[in-house]
């Protein structure tokens, strides 16, 4: 796909389309997704908070709700959105006609004419660029502001992946304290049993001092994974933006673990066509239009002027015309001496176009790696969770059950059934880690592909962090409705 060392074609002005860009560059000329940038700007505009305004509801405990709350607050998202804007209201500063001129002259020493003495002069006179000057120099403008919008609708993806790495990691946190809570019970009711062994004479205070040392360890850890959650809930409070004093809460379970439905070819071309790649190649565009805009420097500049010349009662009495104001009309031409420079800059810009063309296919193979990667997180993840719940965690849980069966008739000792409880919580553990890293690289994936990425049927799983990104994109360029404005541009 790699367009280097293609340039662009010069283009030919026609009779006709000399007659169009005349009329457009008096009364101005709209760039070519100007009408549509309006009203994605719009649209957008709607989902932002503020500084210092709550427009979404307080998370729900969802990692959707999670992400439609950072959509509407984050500060990040509305500077992304602002830089948009900044770029879209510079397309009507690129169409503008240079400012007219006005001047007044004062005839100190007054021309004598047969008619009267020449005595005041006022002169007005407006200059108007090729025709092209204006109208491509648009299209380059409104092409900046559409890959401006494009880097806004990527950091929306990138924004919505943030969070569900926060969100997994908080949950995992939780989940994790539950675990060894739940650890910690058994070695309670453990260490209870030991007791009253120990005062029959029945075990030794060896076993009991090695259950309350496992019993120190979990105390250790659970500490531990509250200061884990208590920065996990910090960076998701910073990557949500939410006021210190909000709840955030996280449900207890999760459900749905699946593979995507989607061939690789097709989610390669969703990588293609995403927000981040396009904006390379609107930024090439963009220099196109530039180089265009340049090339119209090489052509004339013309000039239209009036002037009114007031004139006194002539001295002589009887003077046909006598005080009669002179109106003069004024035509110029510039002649663009410097061609090669003019050529010079128009060159520059066609290579900034294969820069950024280039730079796209560099960032096309990343993000295609990054797929490759993404895909094998999620393979393997959804492989261990299904390996600790359906096998491991089942076989340690029946393991446990029996050696505690065989430590109750003294058939086991105490380390047995530590290792085998060990064995039981680090599955446990296992599995919980796996299910946060599938969901991680489940998001990983969709900021990657950059739209929600189907999972095999049957499976019920969570609502796609993604589908709340993609409300902040507009439609594709190619669409029939974002073709608008009535100026030349480069073909797509």
């Amino acid at each position: 796909m790699s367009n280097v060392g293609r340039l662009p074609a010069r283009r030919v002005l026609t009779a006709p389309a000399l007659v169009t860009c005349l009329v457009f560059t008096v009364g101005g000329c709209a760039g070519r997704y100007e009408e549509s940038l309006h009203r994605d700007l719009s649209a957008a505009r709607d989902r932002l908070a503020e500084p210092g305004e709550t427009r979404a509801p307080a998370p729900d405990g969802s990692l959707e709700s999670y992400v439609v709350y950072a959509m509407a607050q984050s500060p990040e998202l509305l500077a992304g959105y602002q830089r948009w804007r900044a770029a879209s209201l510079r397309i009507s500063t690129a169409r503008r006609l240079p400012e007219p001129m006005v001047m007044y002259a004062f005839y100190a020493l007054p021309v004598q004419t047969r008619v009267g003495p020449q005595r005041h002069r006022v002169s007005a006179e407006q200059s108007f660029p090729w025709p092209t000057r204006l109208t491509a120099g648009a299209d380059a403008q409104s092409a900046r502001a559409r890959a401006a919008q494009r880097r806004f609708e990527a950091q929306a993806l990138g924004l919505a992946r943030r969070v569900s790495n926060a969100w997994w990691t908080l949950w995992f946190a939780r989940q994790a304290q539950d675990v060894e809570r739940e650890q910690l019970e058994i070695l309670d009711g453990l260490s209870e049993l030991l007791r009253a062994r120990v005062e029959t004479s029945q075990a030794g205070l060896a076993d009991l001092a090695q259950v309350d040392l496992t019993r120190s360890r979990i105390d250790d850890r659970i500490a531990e994974l509250v200061e884990a959650e208590r920065s996990a809930e910090a960076v998701l409070r910073g990557v949500i933006s939410s006021p210190a004093g909000m709840a955030l809460p996280t449900p207890a379970e999760v459900t749905g673990i699946a593979l995507p439905d989607e061939s690789t070819e097709a989610l390669m071309e969703a990588v293609r066509a995403h927000p981040f790649l396009l904006a390379f190649e609107l930024m090439a565009e963009a220099h196109e239009s530039q180089a265009a805009a340049f090339e119209a420097d090489r052509f004339p500049r013309f000039t239209l002027g009036v002037d009114w010349i007031e004139t006194g009662p002539a001295q002589m009495a009887g003077v046909q015309g006598s005080g009669d104001d002179a109106v003069t009309v004024r035509v110029g031409l510039s002649i663009p001496l410097w061609q090669e420079s003019y050529d010079d800059m128009q060159r520059s810009a066609e290579a900034e176009a294969e820069a950024s063309r280039a730079d796209r296919d560099h960032a096309e193979d990343v993000a295609l790696a990054e797929l490759e990667q993404a895909l094998s997180d999620v393979r393997d993840s959804h492989r261990r969770v299904r390996l600790y719940r359906d096998t491991l965690l089942p076989q340690a849980q029946t393991t446990y059950e029996s050696v505690m069966g065989a430590y109750a008739v003294g058939r086991a000792t105490v380390a047995s059934t530590l290792l085998a409880q060990r064995d039981l919580l680090e599955l446990a553990l296992g599995l919980m880690r796996s299910r946060a890293e599938h969901g991680r690289g489940w998001a990983r994936l969709e900021r990657v592909v950059g739209r929600r990425v189907e999972a095999s049927p049957g499976v019920d799983s969570e609502v796609s962090a993604s589908d709340v990104a993609r409300q902040y994109e507009a439609p594709p360029d190619d669409a029939p409705d974002d073709r608008d404005g009535a100026s030349e541009s480069p073909d797509e």
